[in-house]
């Protein structure tokens, strides 16, 4: 399997670059609590203290981030902008998992208890905001009002997304209506990132559509994946699996497996669902159900063709270390356990 250090491998510097500035985002938080301010002060702010040091803590593979760089690499040089837009779009997503994790009612996070768990849902609300802003302060310094536009509409369509999928919660979504939701609520993020480091590195328009439709399709087969190992009982993921039907999420590999089940069937399921009757007999009979009709097979067949649309878009691109690293980083999306 590949890893992600072979995928950084090409950036290796550039990598490092942003992991200085990242980093300085929760270390000065922090140190300003312990050095700057009075005892007073520090006791007040005691709470932010210790939740942005949970946070900081807690960061992931920085997966986005190294795809941004990737990005801006592919069109042509890395800079301070690519940084700042990188450093911008991993605080939003963080702030926007925790927002998630208190939406969902989700108590675990990569592993470990989320932000709402330790703390409680006010908290994480007010520290994902929090994160928010200080993701706007970091495209604000680009000065660059392009990219400050394009994260201000980021945000509102992953509020719609959001509200997309709470609309058709305990719903059978058509397979059409589910790649609009999580186009909206996942892809997005990977095309704005890619959309931003373009900019970074002044991309021209062939080399800026080829990267949103790349980075459209990655996020597709990044949120398939995920709901794939929803139904997966070995899967990594850090959260117990089957919780997005406890949510009421119908996703693709549910969603085939009922559209070729029987109405009474489906009806059955849907209204044990909106009761909340989660009994061990009924994830039993809905990891069944899945098996039995090949929702994870077809699931990964509709990933794989979304892979190959990826490559495609890629082909505007000579052959280099960095184009045969984003590629990497589509497979290692389609091949995780977490």
């Amino acid at each position: 399997m590949i890893s992600l250090d072979q995928i950084k491998a090409p950036i290796s510097k550039e990598y490092e670059e942003f992991k200085n500035l990242f980093n300085t985002v929760f270390k000065t938080e922090i140190e300003q609590f312990t050095n700057n301010f009075s005892d007073q002060f520090q006791a007040n702010e005691e709470l932010l203290r210790r939740v942005v040091k949970y946070v900081s803590n807690k960061q992931g593979k920085h997966m986005r981030p190294i795809f941004s760089i990737l990005c801006a690499k592919l069109c042509g040089s890395v800079n301070d902008v690519t940084y700042r837009v990188a450093t911008s779009y991993e605080l939003l997503h963080t702030a926007s998992l925790i927002h998630d994790d208190v939406v969902d009612n989700t108590l675990q996070r990569r592993g470990q208890p989320s932000v709402n768990a330790v703390f409680d849902n006010r908290t994480a609300v007010l520290v994902g905001d929090y994160l928010l802003s200080k993701s706007m302060s970091f495209i604000s310094s680009t000065k660059n009002s392009v990219l400050f536009d394009q994260l201000a509409n980021l945000g509102l369509m992953l509020s719609r997304g959001e509200l997309l999928q709470l609309q058709h919660a305990y719903d059978i979504p058509t397979e059409e209506e589910y790649i609009d939701i999580i186009r909206k609520k996942t892809a997005i993020l990977f095309i704005a990132s890619a959309q931003a480091a373009a900019i970074s590195a002044n991309a021209n328009s062939t080399q800026y559509e080829a990267l949103t439709r790349f980075a459209e399709f990655l996020g597709i087969c990044f949120q398939i994946k995920d709901d794939i190992l929803d139904y997966s009982p070995k899967a990594n993921i850090g959260k117990p699996t089957l919780n997005d039907i406890r949510e009421g999420k119908i996703t693709l590999p549910l969603q085939h497996a009922l559209k070729i089940s029987s109405k009474h069937h489906a009806d059955l399921i849907l209204n044990a669902v909106k009761e909340g009757n989660f009994s061990e007999e009924f994830f039993y009979n809905i990891g069944l159900l899945v098996a039995r009709n090949g929702g994870i097979e077809y699931a990964e067949k509709r990933m794989y063709y979304y892979k190959e649309e990826a490559i495609k878009a890629l082909q505007c691109f000579p052959e280099s270390e960095t184009k045969v690293a984003l590629i990497n980083l589509l497979s290692l999306v389609l091949e995780r356990d977490y």
